[in-house]
């Protein structure tokens, strides 16, 4: 054999050779992680919402240690009694984030998400997308004034629906995913909770649900859902305070007030031939008189006489009075 043919032959068996090394030890670390199996918690049938955990629910299954979820549960006891926060699929492994706090009871109480309240409003069939709001969806809220001006305000955006009706089932007893009810359950934020009920109350209770699709719209995101909301909160208060009229000044009327008008009384003193008259009013004031004279016209005498010829040693006013002469 010629060496020319010898030389690639030499080298094709050696590539071989290590190939088929490669692929025994590819296969010899196959095996050895097979064999490194843990027994994990998964759920041997659908478990609903706000339900507790019992040992029927549940299984255990060996999966590789690279399978293994993040906060998965090894025992059955870990989890029996706990109660679910989400709807668990059957066959999925039981997670800590599927589980309501320690502590929790089953009831609505323990699917509200931190930081929310669960706020039910009334809907009708066509207010509520016909009955395809269920538990799990994401919707808007918005109100239609009943005026007859036809106005309609969005007053939430992408908020979750907790429960329809007293259900949180996503599926309904008789097997659909629709569920017609009088109410829906809603979990909003404090500062949501108010708006809705300032717009609950100007609308008189008049709203409706859009539902949304899986898919986020474009150019949305969670913070903008949250300022949106606050912005139309602030909107909402600000129409439901009617404006105030400018309060009219009215000038008071002009009040009369009656005075009472003094009255004179004459006196006329006699020492011998000496005459005089005195005139006092019910002020304490006292005019004198010569009694050889008229009295001036202001106090009964006539128009010709003179003012000037009394003494005056109290008031001044001029007013009618009532005559009196003691002898």
């Amino acid at each position: 054999m010629k060496p020319k043919t010898i030389i690639p032959l030499v080298i094709g068996l050696g590539v071989g050779f290590f190939a088929i090394k490669m692929g025994v030890d590819m296969v010899k670390k196959a095996k050895g992680s097979q064999e490194q199996t843990y027994a994990v918690v998964f759920s041997g049938k659908s478990i609903e919402a706000a339900q507790r955990i019992t040992e029927k629910m549940v299984q255990t299954r060996k999966v590789p240690k690279s399978f293994i979820p993040s906060n998965g549960f090894f025992e059955p006891e870990a989890i029996v009694g706990r109660v679910t926060k989400v709807p668990v699929p059957a066959g999925v492994p039981i997670t800590q984030a599927m589980l309501a706090p320690k502590g929790a009871e089953p009831g609505l109480a323990a699917t509200i998400p931190p930081g929310f309240r669960a706020v039910s409003v009334k809907v009708t069939e066509d207010s509520a997308v016909a009955g395809f709001v269920l538990p799990g969806s994401r919707v808007d809220v918005s109100t239609v004034e009943k005026d007859g001006s036809g106005k309609s305000h969005l007053i939430l955006q992408n908020v979750e629906v907790g429960a329809v009706g007293q259900s949180m089932s996503q599926i309904g007893p008789d097997g659909k995913s629709a569920n017609i009810s009088k109410s829906v359950t809603l979990f909003l934020r404090p500062e949501q909770v108010s708006s809705l009920n300032s717009a609950l109350a100007k609308s008189r209770g008049n709203i409706r649900l859009a539902m949304r699709g899986h898919n986020s719209d474009p150019g949305e995101s969670a913070m903008g859902s949250w300022l949106s909301n606050l912005f139309k909160k602030n909107e909402i208060e600000n129409e439901s305070e009617p404006e105030q009229p400018e309060p009219k000044v009215i000038a008071p009327e002009p009040v009369q007030v009656a005075v009472q008008k003094p009255t004179f009384h004459v006196v006329e003193v006699r020492r011998g031939d000496d005459v005089k008259r005195l005139v006092f009013d019910n002020h304490g004031g006292v005019r004198e008189f010569p009694g050889d004279q008229p009295l001036p016209p202001q106090f009964g005498g006539p128009a010709w006489a003179g003012a000037d010829q009394a003494s005056s040693s109290g008031r001044d006013e001029i007013n009618p009075y009532e005559k009196e002469s003691l002898e």
